[in-house]
């Protein structure tokens, strides 16, 4: 028989037999590897008040909780010293839920599964809460007549983070959206920078959120989408600039498209310049910015699946072009279809698991944090959404799960 009939033949015995032909992992040279794995469960909580009194239990959690979760790592960097340092968002998901959430940043130490090593885990080693005591927020926060005054998720929406050489933080929030200022231990420096419209002058971007709008005097008409402020937020290698992007398209854009803005760090406000970042056509929001030279940078790209096989997932290669014109892009990771020759994820595998095999997938509604290691590797965290998201596992909540990937082509 030929190699023709003999392929043939074999293909009409599995139809026959019942047994479908299981696609070929992406397991090549040139693809994306899985070098190193680890997760922080689900059920992973930090002192502080109870929590979660506004939700519904998910997932099998009920509420209210005891503490405060550690969950919904919106931001990410890596320190010095090797340890990372995780920002959650504002908490349940919205403004009207997340007023028992406390604002924090935690410091974890993550030992890696690896091919020469098999066990993994993550570790709290720092709280840094998040606070305005010379009350510089110039609206009422949940908070508002304590000493500390610690910041909640009804207050801000924080979603990307930079630390600056003298250890102080600038944080992009979506309810304004805001560029909010940090001490290197959670003090507010600043008073919230609000968004020009730079397609406008003289005229700001707000969100739904934006509590401004609450004083009818005050009023503009929100163009940014209710969860649609920024999202990712990358800083030039000099610490000139913040390049804070929305996470969607504005209300009134007729082209699929996203903002990104450039802000003078020293100067303490936005230049006149930005760019455009045209999504691509199976994608509805990005996740992170961040930038590997004055010019080049990654954005995580994706649409709002979640435990789907086909969802839309990638990491995106950007370069800023003139000013006012869209950015060049490129497809760098598809975050559905890593190698995983190493069987990284064996440890922590349940039933019902999707893509942990050789062909690793990251199936996540909100991948939100990426860092960029070195030319060849990059590391990226998913959002967990507790007790929401049900991305790796239908029936159970998902970890917050860090991954390094090494990449096929240096960045430079």
């Amino acid at each position: 028989m030929n190699k023709k009939l003999c392929v043939s033949f074999l293909a009409s015995m599995l139809i026959a037999t019942g047994c479908q032909m299981q696609p070929k992992p992406t397991s090549t040279a040139k693809a994306p590897k899985l070098v190193a794995f680890a997760s922080l469960p689900a059920n992973t909580f930090a002192e502080g008040p109870s929590s979660g009194h506004k939700i519904e239990g998910k997932n099998g959690f009920s509420v209210p909780f005891a503490s405060q979760p550690v969950q919904g790592f919106s931001a990410a960097i890596k320190n010095k010293d090797g340890t990372y340092t995780a920002m959650p968002d504002n908490g349940f998901g919205t403004q009207d839920n997340s007023s028992d959430f406390l604002l924090r940043m935690y410091t974890l130490k993550i030992d890696f599964a690896t091919k020469k090593h098999s066990a993994q885990n993550i570790s709290i080693l720092k709280t840094i809460q998040l606070k305005d005591p010379n009350r510089l927020v110039p609206f009422e926060i949940v908070h508002q007549n304590t000493a500390d005054r610690l910041l909640t998720g009804a207050d801000f929406d924080i979603e990307s983070m930079q630390q600056l050489s003298d250890g102080s933080y600038w944080i992009g929030d979506e309810f304004g959206p805001y560029l909010l200022h940090f001490s290197a231990d959670g003090v507010l420096l600043d008073p919230p920078v609000t968004l020009p419209n730079p397609l406008h002058p003289n005229t700001a971007l707000r969100s739904p959120q934006n509590q401004f709008n609450r004083n009818k005097s005050q009023y503009i008409e929100p163009l940014v989408q209710r969860s649609g402020g920024f999202e990712g937020m990358a800083l030039s290698p000099d610490q000139k600039f913040l390049y804070p992007i929305l996470e969607k398209p504005l209300l009134n854009s007729k082209e699929k498209q996203l903002l990104i803005f450039q802000f003078d760090i020293q100067k303490k406000q936005y230049t006149p310049n930005y760019y455009y970042f045209v999504l691509d056509a199976k994608a509805t929001n990005i996740g992170d910015f961040q930038m590997f030279n004055d010019k080049d940078g990654l954005i995580i790209e994706r649409d709002a699946s979640q435990n789907d096989p086909n969802g839309y997932k990638k990491i995106i290669q950007v370069h800023l072009n003139e000013a006012k014109q869209a950015v060049t892009r490129k497809d760098l990771v598809n975050l559905m279809a890593i190698n995983n020759p190493h069987d990284l994820y064996k440890t922590t595998r349940y039933v019902g698991d999707l893509g942990t095999g050789t062909q690793f997938m990251m199936p996540f509604e909100t991948i939100e944090d990426i860092i960029i290691e070195s030319p060849n590797t990059i590391t990226v965290f998913n959002d967990n959404n507790f007790p929401f998201s049900s991305g790796r596992n239908a029936n159970t909540a998902d970890n917050n799960e860090v991954v390094k990937i090494k990449l096929p082509k240096a960045l430079w």
